[in-house]
């Protein structure tokens, strides 16, 4: 897995911009508690959303074995983990996905979110 920043983290859990740019600008004057805490909620928030969307994708890599359009391995998981990691990668590059495919995910992580907020760390 790749190493993974404070920033980076923020920038995929798609935060809101004043709160990416308090991290960049402030995170190194907090405390080591804070910064401690800070780190937990966003790994934790990564990783749940890892789950979810790998949940996501390993459904639609089901769906293909069932219309005949993959070969059902033992290894599907693991594909399906891959392709979060290489999207979590594609959003930290830059890359540009195609508009209907964010909101098909959107459509599909919206309702697991309604009740879980991020909020922005307070001093």
């Amino acid at each position: 897995m790749k190493t993974y920043s404070i920033l980076d983290l923020a920038i995929i859990l798609q935060l809101d911009e004043p709160v990416k740019e308090d991290l960049r600008k402030n995170f190194d004057s907090y405390s080591n508690d804070l910064k401690y805490e800070i780190k937990q909620i966003l790994w934790d928030g990564l990783h749940e959303l890892k789950d979810r969307m790998a949940k996501i994708k390993y459904e639609e890599l089901m769906q293909e074995v069932d219309e005949g359009k993959r070969e059902l391995t033992t290894d599907l998981y693991d594909q399906a983990l891959k392709r979060v990691w290489q999207d979590f990668d594609d959003v930290l590059s830059g890359k540009k996905k195609e508009t209907e495919q964010i909101e098909q995910i959107r459509a599909k992580l919206q309702p697991l979110t309604q009740d879980k907020t991020i909020s922005s760390p307070q001093k």
